[in-house]
């Protein structure tokens, strides 16, 4: 609890004056009543006790005024509010792997890739990754396809290539059953199902 003098200017004020009594010669009143005044207007503001000593070795008590002012003081909790502070995690942030190689691979001659995916327009890469996959091995007589072989064949359409793995979408290609690795890690090969989205792409069934 905290006590504070509020504003106020109403309310009542209490003051208690207590008088001096002395045996004092008629002559020493005025030297009696400078001491008793200068006490006062020295004295702190609680409540204190002077003794003032007059001739003749006669001592004179006087008290300083008590003021009681009740309705100017007011009593103001103060309430202490602790907030937790919560900590957070820091984010792992996912390092973007070395971009694969590109492949020095005819890519025009023939059906060109460009031909093969023009109106299938898709717009994911798993189905950009099905297309190119499928072109490798319908007319490149590639069944096996690498990261290398997909980020050759973005490059050469001028797809974005901000992928931070080239080798996740394939993996979740053979997760989903459009891809199986038959032979070295790293090797996908485009099943019927993959086939099949892709043929579905093509005929502008698709993204």
């Amino acid at each position: 609890m905290a006590k504070g003098t509020t504003g106020k200017t109403g309310g009542t004020s209490k003051i208690r004056f207590i008088m001096v009594e002395a045996e004092i010669a008629d002559g020493d009143i005025g030297q009696i009543t400078q001491a008793i005044q200068n006490a006062l207007k020295t004295s702190p503001p609680a409540t204190t006790t002077q003794r003032i000593a007059g001739p003749n070795g006669v001592k004179a008590v006087a008290r300083e005024a008590e003021i009681d002012n009740e309705d100017d003081i007011e009593e103001a909790e103060v309430v202490e509010i602790e907030t937790p502070v919560r900590q957070s995690r820091p984010k792992t942030q996912r390092t973007a792997k070395p971009a694969p190689e590109v492949l020095e691979i005819d890519m025009t001659t023939g059906v060109s890739l460009a031909s093969y995916v023009q109106g299938a327009s898709p717009k994911s890469n798993a189905k950009r990754f099905l297309m190119i996959a499928a072109w490798f091995k319908e007319h490149r007589d590639t069944p096996l396809v690498t990261a290398s072989h997909i980020y050759t064949g973005f490059r050469t359409l001028k797809w974005s290539v901000s992928i931070p793995d080239f080798s996740q979408p394939l993996r979740d290609l053979k997760f989903a059953q459009y891809m199986t690795t038959p032979g070295e890690k790293g090797h996908y090969a485009i099943n019927h199902l993959g086939i099949a989205e892709v043929e579905k792409l093509r005929a502008g069934g698709g993204d």
